[in-house]
């Protein structure tokens, strides 16, 4: 007689594989910091409301309290950002100057940042990119401009 497969208590054990099971936290976004770029991409399908833009401007601003570190904002398709959140991000970060590079392989986020741009005049570095290495490209040049100028 063949040997019961051990349940391990944080994962099922079905026909002697690993089901992948769905992480314990369900959050809008990711955030890290690499190559002296923070990275900030929103999962895709999220709904961006006021407290998960409060959770990322507190997040970012723990990481550089300086706010001259560029960050990288990966906009996945299907993500929606509410009106609120977004004139709160305008309000809040207006002064701590965070260039931010918004990267989107889709059409329609595209358009959605370039409408920010457009209509809430951010008075932080904002640009809009298609290709990530662009996107990249253009948040190394704001690292590299503050090393030149002696800001951190």
């Amino acid at each position: 007689m063949g040997a019961r497969p051990r349940i391990v208590p944080s994962f099922d054990l079905v026909f002697g594989m690993l089901m992948w099971q769905r992480p314990a936290f369900d959050s809008a976004f990711e955030l890290w910091r690499e190559d002296g770029v923070l990275h900030l991409v929103l999962a895709r399908g999220a709904q961006v409301a006021v407290p998960h833009m409060k959770e990322m401007i507190r997040l970012i601003a723990a990481m550089d309290p300086s706010g001259q570190v560029p960050v990288m904002l990966e906009y996945n398709a299907q993500v929606s950002v509410s009106e609120d959140a977004r004139k709160l991000l305008r309000r809040v970060c207006g002064a701590q100057g965070h260039p931010v590079a918004l990267y989107t392989a889709d059409l329609e986020c595209r358009l959605q940042g370039e409408l920010f741009k457009r209509i809430h005049r951010p008075a932080f570095p904002f640009r809009v990119f298609g290709w990530r290495e662009e996107a990249f490209r253009w948040a190394r040049e704001r690292v590299q401009l503050n090393e030149i100028i002696g800001r951190d």
